[in-house]
């Protein structure tokens, strides 16, 4: 091993993966127990719901997309929905335990 490779193992060691949107989205699905079919597509049920919120969520908090029309474009819906629902998903982590929980516990996740 020369001293370059050296240097480099030594100073990228312990440093976690970059977040991308396949991590936030697996992280997502296996929390919630839903497919990536049900996540973007027109799914209804509280539980996806929910999931596809988060997964919006973590889109902007971890600037994976910058505007919001690439994540409704993501996720199928319009820049609209997904500002109501990272609003939403906002204010429920600072205001509900359980909420935060499942934030932090995805959060865990990722890296």
């Amino acid at each position: 091993m020369t001293d370059l490779e050296y240097f480099i193992t030594e100073t990228l060691e312990g440093i976690p993966p970059p977040v991308t949107k396949e991590s936030i989205l697996n992280a997502v699905c296996l929390h919630f127990r839903v497919s990536e079919i049900d996540l973007k597509g027109r799914n209804r049920a509280k539980n996806t719901v929910l999931a596809r919120h988060f997964y919006m969520f973590f889109l902007k908090d971890k600037d994976i997309f910058r505007t919001l029309k690439e994540i409704g474009r993501e996720t199928n819906r319009d820049h609209a929905t997904a500002l109501y629902a990272i609003d939403k998903l906002k204010y429920w982590i600072e205001n509900f335990e359980d909420i935060k929980k499942i934030y932090n516990n995805i959060n865990q996740k990722l890296y």
